[in-house]
């Protein structure tokens, strides 16, 4: 009854406005704890689907890698292939070109060729018949006006061909690039010969830069032969010439004969 007696109406005013406020704050809590809650839940039934998504991609992912790798080692295996069948190529295509001589061969033709323009008539007419014998015919020198080299026209077995020549010097090293072209340009051997700079006769290094197989490899190797040929009947020539100088120096005359008939005879007797 005192406590009633003593309640003021703003007490009670008071008193009420905390009730409100507890029931309030409450409800509030319980409501964010609902939503957090469903949420949590709503985040947890949206993630189930996810998983195998990220799942499956993962695999796919994996697959295209290996399907990837896969060809990427199919690649190397078919690069390494063809590069034992190209370095086998080179090598059957390289001695092919030492046992036909065709480097020696070719270098021969730029080496006695490359001043038939600033001979004379005659000259030229003797280089022309001498070159016939290698079966080397229509020759045409031109010197090449952008390049250090020359560029040689010629026959062989009615086949035009052109070989380019070009010098390349530098401080401690000296050497010519010799191509040889068909009638449509086509490069068919290239070559880099480093020979004896005082003689330039000499062959001291070759190095084989392109080769294709073809008819032309036996039109060189023929000229090839024709070459020793012509060399061989010159040796001849020359050691016959130096027969018949020593028969003209050595003769052998009659005068043994005439010697031993003015000999007396020792079975003769004096009468």
């Amino acid at each position: 009854m005192n406590f009633f007696a003593n309640l003021t109406t703003g007490k009670l005013i008071m008193i009420i406005s905390v009730l409100m406020f507890i029931a309030l704050l409450y409800f509030f809590i319980r409501d964010f704890y609902g939503k957090v809650l469903e949420g949590v839940k709503g985040k947890e039934h949206d993630a189930k689907p996810i998983e195998p998504v990220m799942t499956a991609s993962l695999q796919k992912t994996h697959q295209l890698e290996e399907v990837i790798n896969q060809k990427i080692a199919n690649m190397k295996l078919d690069l390494m292939a063809e590069r034992l069948r190209i370095t086998s190529t080179a090598e059957v295509l390289k001695n092919l070109a030492a046992e036909r001589h065709l480097p020696e061969t070719l270098y021969q033709i730029y080496f006695e060729t490359r001043a038939f323009p600033k001979k004379s008539l005659e000259a030229q007419q003797t280089d022309l018949e001498w070159h016939a014998q290698a079966g080397i015919t229509d020759l045409k020198v031109d010197p090449l006006p952008l390049d250090d080299g020359t560029v040689i026209h010629f026959t062989l077995h009615n086949y035009p061909y052109a070989l380019t020549a070009i010098n390349h010097r530098f401080a401690r090293t000296h050497y010519v690039e010799l191509t040889l072209r068909d009638v449509d340009d086509v490069r068919l051997f290239v070559v880099r010969i480093k020979a004896n700079e005082t003689t330039g006769r000499d062959i001291l290094e070759t190095a084989i830069i392109e080769m294709k197989s073809g008819d032309w490899i036996d039109d060189i190797a023929s000229c090839r032969l024709l070459m020793d040929k012509r060399k061989t009947e010159v040796q001849l020539m020359a050691e016959h010439r130096e027969v018949e100088m020593l028969k003209q120096r050595f003769v052998l005359n009659h005068s043994n004969n005439k010697f031993s008939a003015s000999k007396p005879d020792p079975s003769r007797k004096k009468g």
